[in-house]
């Protein structure tokens, strides 16, 4: 059997990144103490996101082809949403967006950081964009993931390249919007809007 296209190493370094990236924003207090890190959640959540953006790959990039950063933070952020290594404590009281959007604001600021792009909502403007990316990225569905999501669950241990997925249809119109935002936000986005 073929290796995956990712070693070790870089899956290795990309969870540590994002792990650093949630205990920053805890620290920070931009996601409150009321809320759980769950760092275990990261490893197999990173190694969906390279399963996902294999299948990305298969359907979007042609041969010889990079993933560029609006895509890497959009597959991201939906293997985020869909592993969830946040968690309220008291989900049904949560007080604030950090609280109820924990894992959309650790989504975005990974996104956002990938893209070097730092972004403040302090006008009622930016607020209003913050909150509709943040809703769009809870809306992000992941079934192309679920074969290993469940193998995940069961903790039945396979191989990445054991695993063939295609991006599944429902999962095409989020990813492309999130792809659509970042590119937008991205160095890439003022080409576009000349």
């Amino acid at each position: 059997m073929s290796r995956f296209y990712a070693t070790e190493t870089e899956i290795s370094e990309r969870i540590e990144f994002l792990k650093d990236i949630g205990r920053s924003l805890q620290t920070a207090n931009v996601i409150p103490s009321t809320v759980i890190f769950r760092e275990a959640r990261v490893a197999p959540m990173v190694r969906g996101y390279f399963l996902l953006n294999k299948a990305y790959k298969n359907w979007r990039i042609h041969s010889g082809h990079n993933t560029e950063k609006p895509k890497i933070g959009a597959l991201m952020a939906v293997a985020i949403n869909r592993f969830q290594p946040f968690l309220p404590i008291h989900p049904a009281n949560v007080k604030d967006t950090a609280e109820a959007r924990c894992n959309e604001v650790y989504a975005l600021t990974y996104a956002l950081s990938i893209l070097e792009k730092p972004f403040t909502p302090d006008t009622p403007e930016k607020l209003d964009f913050w909150h509709r990316v943040l809703e769009i990225i809870s809306g992000s569905s992941c079934v192309t993931l679920e074969p290993y999501f469940v193998d995940v669950r069961y903790q039945t241990d396979r191989a990445l390249n054991e695993y063939t997925l295609a991006i599944q249809p429902q999962d095409k119109l989020s990813i492309n919007s999130l792809i659509s935002i970042f590119e937008l936000i991205s160095d890439k986005g003022d080409a576009l809007r000349r």
